[in-house]
């Protein structure tokens, strides 16, 4: 909580553009929560301090904020405050918990209207933690984009926001002569088309996408990671995936990959499936993938030892810019965020992976082993303290959306499970069915059967200013 209460200087000090600290108001609303969390409750000469009109006097501060944004790190700051004072000074009298569900529907309102005054989702994928089945999602709400196929998974080519992940150089050395260098060979060769955020913007508007993926870095850190940030003007979604779990996934998909590609050839690529090895055939996949990728291309391509503590809080100050955070292991916060964060009103009832059972098997054997796994994993310290700061992020957000769900204001969410399955809340028998995936890189096809009584909605809150017009005046663009 120290850490989030201190964030806004820090965001200032440490980021060259953070938007919200360029408004006037964030700080008069910074500086009132700070005071609600260090502010003693009991009798100061012979008064008590009025938690309920500080708390209504905070909301009526809230309410006045212009609405081209959505506040999460203001709404963290608010949340971390709140939080801090209840440890400190014991529960909430009922006036007082009346007078925070008060302030929590007005954050949450203003998050509702500035993602719709937003109109794009730009979802930074982190490669496998969840993605694929993010992006189908979207496809089931009604986003539109370039291509929800798997080769694309809504990323937009023109933005070449691809991932980087096998090391360009050492593929090319241990590849056997004659054989092509597949796509994914491309760490270290492939720099990233300069485009900025409005380019981006404009380029989604016009064909009327609604929403877009980037599986690389945090833009605009090619140098520094001083310069590294969202895009303002978008609805900044990501989704968190445990660091163990995810760069488990992320070995066996490569091995999966290398396998599929060369086939009895594969084997050249690998004297060695130990730590070492992998690290060096994936630098960044191997070695705090999290920091490395929320802090621009500079970091991206540290090498092991010059990553430090710095990163990971400077990581921690990009992480709290992102409007909406969801954790994979957690599906029911996710569910209460695809309704009240997103707007979503379909979903998953469950996590379903990308890959088949056949290619999880192949995957396996390129796994290390237990001491090498452990070295890995310990290489991956930073990550799990970041990891750990997302969580409590997500858990804050969750109490916002949580009560504004309470109050009435969401517009209801159906989870469904596979058609035939078990189905977490899936109404009258409504599933979801796929084909079977056998290569990596099939597409998925997931479609809603048995679900008659399932309405969709267009995207979510960022559809709700659609019109005609291609760059609708409620619209921001930044």
């Amino acid at each position: 909580m120290e850490f989030l209460l201190a964030a806004p200087l820090q965001l200032n000090a440490s980021l060259n553009r953070v938007p919200e600290v360029e408004v006037e108001a964030f700080w008069d609303i910074v500086v009132s929560a700070r005071a609600l969390a260090e502010e003693n409750e009991r009798p100061v000469a012979g008064a008590r301090v009025d938690l309920v009109a500080a708390v209504d006097a905070l909301t009526a501060k809230v309410t006045a904020l212009p609405t081209h944004l959505c506040w999460p790190v203001l709404r963290r700051v608010i949340l971390a405050a709140l939080v801090q004072r209840r440890l400190s000074y014991g529960a909430f009298s009922p006036a007082a918990s009346a007078a925070v569900g008060r302030l929590a529907v007005q954050l949450f309102r203003l998050h509702r209207t500035g993602a719709a005054r937003k109109g794009v989702i730009d979802f930074f994928h982190v490669s496998k933690a969840g993605g694929t089945s993010f992006c189908q999602m979207a496809k089931l709400n009604g986003c539109r984009t370039e291509s929800f196929g798997a080769r694309r998974n809504c990323l937009i080519r023109d933005f070449d926001d691809v991932p980087r992940w096998v090391n360009n150089s050492l593929h090319t050395s241990l590849a056997p002569t004659g054989l092509r260098t597949p796509w994914f060979a491309n760490w270290g060769n492939k720099l990233r088309r300069d485009m900025s955020c409005n380019l981006r913007k404009r380029f989604m508007l016009r064909r009327r996408f609604n929403i877009a993926a980037n599986e690389f870095t945090l833009y605009g850190a090619q140098a520094t990671p001083r310069n590294v940030h969202t895009c303002p003007g978008n609805l900044n979604v990501l989704q968190l995936r445990h660091p163990y779990t995810r760069l488990r996934s992320h070995i066996m998909w490569v091995w999966a990959l290398y396998d599929h590609h060369f086939k009895e050839q594969a084997a050249a690529f690998f004297p060695s499936r130990g730590a070492a090895h992998w690290a060096e055939l994936l630098p960044a996949a191997t070695h705090n993938y999290y920091i490395r990728s929320l802090l621009g291309e500079q970091v991206y391509y540290l090498s092991p030892e010059e990553l430090n503590g710095t990163h990971l809080a400077t990581a921690r100050l990009a992480l709290l810019q992102f409007d909406v955070l969801l954790l994979l292991e957690e599906p029911d916060m996710n569910a209460l965020l695809f309704e009240m964060a997103v707007g979503w009103s379909l979903g998953f009832g469950e996590v379903h992976a990308r890959t088949s059972s056949q290619l999880h098997e192949v995957g396996a054997r390129g796994l290390p082993g237990a001491e090498d796994w452990a070295a890995l994993q310990q290489a991956n310290q930073l990550d799990m303290q970041l990891y750990r700061f997302g969580a409590l992020l997500a858990l804050l957000d969750s109490v916002v959306f949580d009560i504004a769900r309470e109050a009435g204001l969401g517009a209801g969410y159906t989870a469904l499970g596979r058609a035939g399955g078990a189905a977490g809340g899936g109404g009258g028998g409504s599933g979801l069915q796929a084909s079977d995936q056998a290569h990596p890189g099939d597409d998925e096809n997931w479609e809603v059967v048995g679900g008659a009584n399932v309405t969709q909605r267009s995207c979510g809150f960022v559809s709700e200013y659609e019109t005609d017009r291609v760059v609708p005046a409620h619209i921001v663009i930044r």
